[in-house]
């Protein structure tokens, strides 16, 4: 995960109201909503991350967002990885356990890429 894409995911999960359980999205009077839906304005983890870059992004964000949030995951050795990882993040933010709190604590705690910057 890059600074700004964990500085996004960061706003987008400011206040509590921006964040919802059970569907991947939801609109101003609560109803289920698709992540990328203009009308969405609170976010599951998947839906949020889906939403601020797009599906491809979000599979290769999935597996690192579980590796940091959930610890070591049983090897997977086929494509659906990446499913996986997806459906892990999504039990972790339905949780009854987790809290807002608790979610934010761990979104903060995100690991961030600290390469060097490409040769021009």
């Amino acid at each position: 995960m890059l600074q700004d894409e964990k500085d996004k995911l960061l706003t987008l999960f400011e206040t509590e109201v921006q964040w919802c359980r059970e569907v991947d999205a939801r609109d101003a009077e609560g109803s289920p909503v698709h992540y990328d839906d203009t009308t969405a304005v609170s976010w599951d983890l998947v839906g949020g991350i889906c939403h601020l870059f797009g599906w491809h992004r979000a599979c290769d964000l999935f597996g690192q967002v579980a590796r940091h949030l959930l610890g070591p995951q049983k090897p997977h050795f086929n494509r659906d990885a990446q499913m996986a990882a997806m459906a892990a993040l999504q039990d972790f933010n339905d949780k009854p356990e987790t809290t807002y709190d608790m979610f934010m604590d761990a979104l903060k705690g995100l690991p961030v890429w600290q390469g060097k910057p490409a040769a021009t």
